[in-house]
């Protein structure tokens, strides 16, 4: 009541300034004043969409006629945790959003992009029909950023009375890494390709979908392709279907048709996705081991316990050798630093003839957080009979 009381007199007060000629700076600091009583901001929105588009496809399932509205995405950043891709579809006299609010209203469906696919797949029944779609970026729910697109219905393609069988087809997909800021992210390629390199030049339609193998399907008319999530039209320079997906270890159907001027057919396969890539630590050895000849050149790693100990060793036969170097080091699987440092012996001439090696170097295995550890020694001898050197490395397991 009293807030009421406080915004009838403010109103009152700021008519009377209006009336009595004050100057209109006093006016805006009354609306200010109004404004800070309770007046709701518009939310400010950042273009976090890099890219952002839509295509329009007809399907035909029965008597039923439908249009498939694939809007695609990229982002200008990755997507964090929190953050959600959702495409509101609507009429596009009914569907809105509030600036004030950040709330859309209006729509007939919403969908998120669970699979992070960077594209939304929308149907409805009548293909005649235009939609408008907001695509947003929400973060813990609230809408961060926005972008409005229309569509437009597509054309009914003349559907061939005939069958042919198109060309057999294969597929070869693989993981792809691309980094944005720094932060890698890393996909599935597949790549389905017409095998003996066959004569398309009658095709007027060579499109493929890629779907659920338990969920996409033909429709009706063995022709048109329902319950998909992504499609591709024949690249003809590259000579492909391209997919790219984010779920790396995902299995997929893909359907291919096409058409000529009096005849339709497909094709359908299912994939596997990539196998992950080997393991830093494939081919290690287990201690205790010994890399090399003794004699000459070696490596000798033993466990005691939790404790793993590595020294290596050379053998000098004559005393005319003049100068003679040996280390041993360590190093993760990723070229950084090991558990322990450089060790190494340096001798000039006189070189006397026996045994030499490193001071045994020594780490704690349950101090040490990687899978396996990259042993290395290096020797130089030089003599009479010239400059030689030798290098060992090897990955050994930590237990």
């Amino acid at each position: 009541m009293l807030l009421l009381n406080f915004l009838l007199v403010s109103i009152f007060s700021l008519f009377q300034i209006s009336c009595n000629g004050q100057s209109t700076n006093n006016n805006i600091s009354a609306f200010a004043l109004l404004s800070l009583s309770g007046a709701t901001a518009e939310a400010t929105l950042e273009d976090k969409f890099q890219s952002v588009q839509s295509t329009t496809y007809y399907r035909k399932d029965g008597n039923l006629q439908f249009q498939d509205i694939v809007i695609e995405y990229k982002l200008k950043t990755t997507k964090e945790d929190s953050e959600s891709v959702i495409g509101y579809m609507g009429n596009p006299n009914e569907i809105s959003y509030n600036s004030k609010t950040g709330i859309i209203s209006g729509q007939i469906t919403e969908i998120e992009d669970s699979f992070k696919n960077n594209s939304i797949v929308f149907s409805y029944s009548d293909y005649t029909k235009k939609f408008k779609f907001y695509l947003t970026l929400k973060k813990e729910g609230k809408i961060i950023s926005i972008r409005e697109i229309t569509s437009t219905p597509p054309n009914a393609p003349t559907i061939p009375p005939n069958t042919i069988t198109l060309p057999s087809i294969s597929y070869e997909t693989e993981r792809s890494i691309t980094y944005n800021g720094g932060i890698p992210t890393e996909y599935q390629i597949i790549r389905v390709k017409f095998q003996n390199s066959p004569d398309l030049s009658t095709f007027k339609r060579l499109d493929a979908y890629l779907g659920r193998p338990n969920i996409i399907s033909l429709a009706a008319d063995n022709f048109n392709v329902i319950n998909y999530m992504k499609v591709s039209s024949y690249d003809k320079y590259a000579g492909y279907f391209f997919f790219s997906s984010g779920e790396l270890y995902a299995s997929y159907k893909i359907i291919v048709v096409g058409s000529t001027d009096d005849a339709k057919g497909n094709r359908s396969i299912d994939t596997v996705p990539p196998p992950p890539p080997a393991s830093p630590c494939a081919g290690s050895l287990t201690a205790p081991i010994t890399i090399g000849n003794c004699a000459t050149h070696c490596l000798v790693v033993n466990l005691v316990g939790n404790q793993m100990e590595y020294i290596a060793k050379t053998s000098v036969g004559t005393t005319t050798e003049e100068y003679l170097y040996l280390d041993s080091s360590s190093s993760t699987v990723s070229g950084s630093s090991g558990p322990v440092g450089l060790e190494y012996i340096e001798h000039f001439s006189p070189i006397s003839i026996g045994a030499y090696q490193t001071n045994p170097s020594t780490f704690d295995v349950t101090s040490y957080n990687n899978a396996c550890v990259v042993l290395s020694s290096y020797l130089v001898q030089e003599g009479p009979g010239g400059f030689k050197d030798t290098y060992l490395t090897t990955k050994v397991i930590v237990p």
